[in-house]
């Protein structure tokens, strides 16, 4: 299943595009921590889905990053992207990529969010989004092939 699929699906059981509140129906542990290095990580351990986001960042980046890593949860439960990372040689990139697309469609499913940038750059708005120019011209994109 793609991601948009994925996130349509979510957004229809629960009526909801919230990732936090997405967390709490699915079952998801959500732990806020100080974290170093990264901004968040999703651990598979003892049955439980974990997903750890630094405490130290704002709302917004905390409902990207949850949002993320909420996509692992669904999407990677068995691969543990971080051992990939850090111990071999494999390329993660895919892994991140696909949670980047999950994370961006669940938190702006529609095109309601683009009216409020009109006159904004891409990469104004990106940084008022707090996400990647290239994650959002992928989504903006993504929106106009769909209309």
């Amino acid at each position: 299943m793609n991601e948009m699929a994925l996130v349509n699906r979510l957004i229809k059981k629960y009526k909801t595009n919230n990732p936090f509140e997405l967390c709490d129906s699915l079952g998801c542990i959500v732990m806020e921590v100080q974290l170093v290095g990264v901004r968040g990580f999703y651990q598979y351990y003892d049955d439980n889905n974990i997903i750890y986001i630094d405490l130290n960042l704002s709302a917004q980046t905390k409902k990207f990053v949850c949002a993320h890593e909420l996509g692992h949860a669904l999407m990677h439960k068995d691969t543990n992207v971080v051992y990939l990372d850090t111990r071999t040689f494999l390329k993660t990139s895919i892994y991140e990529r696909q949670a980047n697309i999950f994370a961006i469609n669940l938190i702006y499913p529609d095109d309601s969010f683009i009216e409020d940038y009109r006159d904004c750059t891409i990469s104004q708005a990106a940084k008022c989004l707090n996400v990647s120019e290239n994650l959002l011209e992928y989504r903006v994109r993504q929106i106009k092939d769909f209309k």
